[in-house]
């Protein structure tokens, strides 16, 4: 049990890349899809232990503005592993799709008012925010496996305008600001995933989709990938931290959006080559962190 008890929530990122690696690889082989998602369910099974077993270590955590505004993957985790069940059990799918919405909804409303309201710190602020209100987006990505098309768009409307007020802020503390401690660097990877996330939102969800937009899109998250992959070699070799969950998912939904793109508007030679790239660096990241916890977890 007291494994459990340290686990850290900051696991969730994985948990979450994990679950769309297997999205990601199931063009390659259906039994990939179903191996990162057992993988993926083994971890969010001991965290939901964790948070039932421990209340008041999940409670002393949330004291942690970074802690909590990545918990928010947690909810994000629980959107895609909906879709894994939707085919077999629809209705517990459903119901789990929904308490992932709304928890993610209670973090913004928990984190803006802790965090924003009460207590803002320059300091505290990362790019995790954008977990926090850009994460939202992830519920116009599953919805349609749910046969929602109604509001759909307006969970991508949402992320777009939480991507709006908070990446001034973020880019500020990043580059300006600057003082960042060893342990909080790899955050600095989910640059990457700010775009990427609303571009797969956005085809997801448009009714119509506007090619220019969705390239323009496309080419700033290009530029946040390249930038993510710098910071990676650069912070690779650090000692463990439970924030190395920011080295997967990000990559993952970045080589997600290629795949949009190239599937929804130009599927070309260069693309394909890009997107077969981005889907051995997104693989072989999610695989070096697993085995970065795994030996963390075996030594705790």
């Amino acid at each position: 049990m007291n494994f459990i008890e340290k686990i850290p929530v900051p696991i969730s990122g994985l948990i979450l890349a994990l679950f769309s690696l297997g999205n990601l690889l199931q063009d390659i082989h259906p039994y990939l899809r179903y191996l990162c998602a057992g993988i993926g369910a083994v971890f969010l099974i001991l965290i939901v232990f964790k948070v039932i077993l421990y209340p008041n270590s999940i409670k002393e955590d949330f004291k942690n503005p970074v802690i909590v505004s990545s918990s928010g993957t947690f909810s994000m985790s629980l959107m895609i592993l909906s879709t894994y069940l939707q085919p077999f059990i629809p209705r517990i799918a459903y119901t789990i799709w929904i308490i992932g919405i709304v928890l993610h909804i209670l973090l913004i409303i928990y984190f803006t008012c802790h965090f924003i309201i009460r207590d803002f710190n320059i300091s505290n602020v990362y790019p995790t925010y954008w977990i926090v209100y850009v994460g939202i987006t992830l519920a116009a990505i599953t919805a349609n496996i749910h046969g929602i098309r109604q509001i759909d768009f307006i969970f991508f409307i949402i992320g777009f305008i939480g991507m709006l007020i908070t990446t001034p802020l973020v880019v500020y503390r990043e580059f300006i600001f600057r003082k960042i401690p060893d342990m909080n660097k790899p955050l600095t990877c989910i640059f990457t995933a700010l775009f990427s996330i609303l571009i797969v939102g956005y085809l997801n969800s448009a009714e119509s989709i506007s090619n220019e937009f969705a390239i323009g899109l496309y080419i700033i998250a290009a530029i946040c990938y390249i930038f993510a992959l710098y910071k990676f070699i650069k912070f690779r070799n650090l000692d463990f931290y439970p924030s190395f969950a920011a080295f997967t998912f990000p990559f993952v939904i970045s080589a997600l959006a290629t795949k949009g793109i190239y599937t929804k508007i130009s599927p070309n030679a260069v693309l394909n080559s890009i997107l077969n790239i981005e889907i051995v660096i997104a693989t072989v990241l999610v695989i070096y962190v697993l085995t970065r916890y795994l030996v963390f977890l075996k030594n705790s």
